[in-house]
């Protein structure tokens, strides 16, 4: 029997995780409901960090920075 092939992308149909975890470096500061991320590489992967924000921590705002204020906020690379 031939098995129909639905998709060549493997990724396409897999369900979304509701344990999935934020993909950046990030720290989150609850009193001010801000989140700082760190991203290396810069634009596109900063397009990203919006999408992400509405499902991991709606309400919140985010705020890119560089390695060094990361760094003295308390975050790890």
């Amino acid at each position: 029997m031939d098995k129909k092939k639905i998709s060549s992308n493997p990724h396409r149909f897999r369900p979304l995780k509701n344990n999935s975890t934020f993909r950046f470096p990030h720290v989150v500061i609850e009193d001010k409901k801000e989140v700082w991320v760190y991203i290396a590489s810069g634009f596109p992967s900063t397009l990203a960090v919006s999408p992400l924000m509405k499902v991991h921590y709606p309400g919140y705002k985010s705020c890119l920075c560089n390695k060094e204020t990361f760094i003295r906020i308390g975050g790890k690379i």
